[in-house]
């Protein structure tokens, strides 16, 4: 038994064509957001200390589900300074890859539940590893791209 092809179904072939212009809406609609068309806006500002705006790697470790020790040591911060001052500006650096991957994963999935199912899904584009296992490995510059690539339509 043969199936029809795609050309004897031009049901499929609108479905395709709307799911496209679809999609190009949604990436035009991000990259809006992304570059601030709605004006200057914090992503994710609960992941901030509030007395020095910095990045606080207890709310990066709680958002993404991992113990801060675990976040500390995958990124070779030293974990009991990280412990005494989640908001170092010497941990910034570290923080700021993993930050921006998470506000990605934000802006694509907008719940932390779906963020972290998805840091915790292999992705081949990973070699079968995790977003987090990476991150923990202190590879957080390859899941940024990724996302960066897949937020701005560039196949990676």
């Amino acid at each position: 038994m043969s199936t029809p092809s795609l050309e004897a179904r031009p049901e499929i072939q609108e479905l395709a064509a709307e799911l496209q212009i679809q999609v190009a809406a949604m990436q035009e609609k991000l990259h809006t957001l992304l570059r601030g068309g709605d004006g200057l806006k914090v992503v994710l500002p609960e992941l901030h200390d509030d007395a020095t705006g910095r990045i606080d790697a207890q709310k990066i470790a709680d958002y993404m589900g991992v113990p801060l020790k675990r976040l500390a040591e995958g990124l070779h911060l030293n974990y009991k300074a990280t412990h005494r001052n989640p908001a170092s500006e010497a941990h910034q650096s570290s923080l700021k890859p993993v930050k921006r991957s998470v506000e990605i994963l934000h802006d694509f999935f907008h719940k932390p539940a779906t963020v972290r199912a998805w840091l915790n899904s292999p992705n081949p584009d990973l070699d079968g590893h995790t977003a987090l296992e990476m991150i923990l490995a202190n590879k957080s510059d390859a899941v940024l791209r990724i996302l960066e690539n897949a937020a701005a339509g560039v196949p990676v």
